[in-house]
């Protein structure tokens, strides 16, 4: 994992930080997955406000903890998404694989919309 990717846990949540990119994204799917098939409890939150940037690798990196909390019958709600993350989401035609509630300066920015 790069040095400034990484994750943390609470009793629902878990938030991602700093950047996810190519160099991170494995050890992020790896340990976000033992958590989602570990102590996650049923319904539970993946945050990215303190992502500083994020490629596509993120897009990848929803998907597969999706798939992961559906394979174990638990919900992921993904919370507070970069605005770059959102427009990959968007693009990538995956609005309803991956419903996300957009970073709050992200829904600002669309608030005239």
């Amino acid at each position: 994992m790069s040095n400034t990717a990484s994750l943390s846990f609470t009793v629902d949540c878990m938030r991602v930080a700093g950047e996810v990119d190519f160099d991170s994204v494995v050890a992020l799917e790896r340990d976000g997955e033992a958590w989602l098939r570990g102590s996650a409890p049923v319904y539970c939150r993946v945050n990215f406000s303190a992502v500083s940037h994020c490629n596509s690798a993120g897009t990848a990196l929803l998907l597969s903890w999706r798939r992961t909390a559906a394979a174990v019958g638990k919900v992921l709600a993904i919370e507070q998404v970069p605005q770059s993350l959102e427009a990959l989401i968007h693009l990538g035609g995956l609005d309803d694989a991956l419903p996300a509630t957009p970073a709050a300066d992200s829904r600002a920015g669309r608030a005239g919309e």
